[in-house]
């Protein structure tokens, strides 16, 4: 990996970090987030991190509109998906979303290895 591919995927970690564990994630995003719906607080939250995967690319890689835009689609895309996916499956087993349950965080954890796999992904793509 290259330093301004490294540099790239800590600004990519330091705006997941934002967008998921700060008010960025507004309660009507963790709520539908929790149970998989409605799929608009859903989107609005990949939306956040979209947009911070765009503000991430244009620091590093430059303000090519096409790479941008293209980083930011696929963040959207893969976080939506990601997000909307843990949601459903925490609706259809609730124990999935007890936080006393081990299983919880086995999900969780997979969750968030999703997300930093993609964000490897894209910064590799991009730089």
């Amino acid at each position: 990996m290259t330093p301004e591919a490294a540099w790239l995927l800590a600004f990519l970690l330091i705006g997941h970090f934002l967008g998921d564990f700060t008010p960025l994630s507004t309660a009507s995003m963790l709520r539908a987030k929790a149970v998989g719906a409605p799929a608009g607080p859903i989107l609005a939250h990949a939306a956040v991190h979209s947009g911070l995967v765009a503000v991430a690319v244009a620091l590093i890689a430059g303000p090519g509109l096409r790479l941008v835009a293209l980083a930011a689609a696929l963040e959207l895309a893969s976080h939506f998906s990601i997000d909307l996916g843990r949601g459903r499956l925490m609706r259809r087993f609730p124990p999935l979303g007890d936080p006393t349950n081990s299983s919880f965080w086995s999900v969780l954890g997979l969750d968030q290895l999703a997300h930093g796999l993609v964000l490897i992904g894209l910064a590799l793509l991009v730089t």
